[in-house]
């Protein structure tokens, strides 16, 4: 059955404290799901710096964007705050392991972004001039914790496991499970029926079993949550640099075809942004998925 199952995962309550952990070295999977976190941090990271950069005639869209912008900003925290399922420790933790003074930054860096995020949304002063002068601001709060992040991957994860396309056809595989989550839940589905929908269907009957559930939305589709529906955008966009900076031919695979695989699942992936963003079916996009891009992941870099 060529189907991956999506990972689920428990978002643990925030805080502050960094606790040292006892040293283990990360599986494949372990750094593939630790690369696709912080990949996912890093998506909304860019969302809350283009929400609140983002110039408006209207104050409604401003105070909009504003509170898109926490929800956002917190999906990060909570990334970070996860636990990594075979050690029982955050992502944090492991990362304090490693680093401790990464780790420290980038708790106080996120509670300052929060901070700063809280602050305009109680702000009266929200017009797109003011928020275009803190724009600077903006971005070098954005640009240090996309820095820490970047650091947090060296520091955790070796420097050729991080460039291996097949670890990176795994971590594409998990954002692909994200885009699935992210617009599913942007329609409305709860996450439990789409956890569902993965480990109970065979991928290959999928659109067959799901013609009736989907015929309502067979064109375009109503979003219901716009901050789930920011979210799918975004990985999209991150699974499409994943494929141009890391996705080359393996070792035992025929090097001459680098170019037609990096061809086909960007072929894959654009058909999946312009879906989404023209608020497609969502069986279409539950098909280029798992009938096309876990397939094309399966079949080229032997994953599992």
């Amino acid at each position: 059955m060529l189907v991956i199952l999506s990972i689920l995962f428990v978002i643990d309550s925030v805080t502050t404290m960094v606790l040292p952990v006892n040293g283990h070295t990360f599986s494949q999977n372990e750094n593939s799901l630790f690369l696709t976190r912080m990949n996912q941090m890093h998506s909304q990271l860019q969302l809350v710096q283009n929400l609140l950069s983002t110039t408006t005639t209207s104050g409604d869209n401003n105070i909009s964007n504003i509170k898109f912008a926490q929800n956002h900003a917190m999906n990060a925290i909570a990334f970070l705050k996860e636990k990594d399922s075979v050690s029982n420790f955050t992502w944090n933790q492991e990362i304090a392991e490693r680093n401790q003074r990464v780790a420290n930054d980038l708790v106080r860096g996120f509670n300052d972004l929060t901070a700063f995020i809280d602050q305009k949304a109680s702000s009266k002063s929200n017009s797109k001039v003011a928020l275009a002068n803190e724009s600077s601001s903006i971005q070098d709060k954005i640009n240090n914790l996309g820095g820490l992040l970047d650091e947090a991957i060296s520091s955790r994860v070796p420097k050729d496991i991080v460039s291996n396309s097949t670890n990176q056809a795994l971590v594409l595989a998990n954002i692909g499970n994200q885009i699935f989550f992210s617009y599913g839940q942007a329609l409305g589905f709860p996450y439990t029926k789409l956890a569902d929908m993965l480990t109970t269907m065979n991928m290959s009957t999928i659109g067959a079993n799901n013609d009736k559930m989907m015929h309502t939305m067979s064109n375009t589709v109503k979003i219901v949550n716009e901050s789930d529906y920011q979210d799918a955008k975004a990985y999209v966009k991150q699974a499409q640099d994943i494929v141009s900076k890391y996705l080359n031919s393996p070792d035992f695979a025929n090097k001459i075809t680098t170019s037609d695989i990096k061809s086909q699942l960007n072929k894959i992936l654009s058909q999946l942004e312009t879906t989404i963003n023209s608020k497609g079916s969502f069986n279409t996009v539950m098909n280029l998925i798992h009938l096309q891009l876990h397939p094309e992941l399966i079949s080229y870099y032997k994953i599992s």
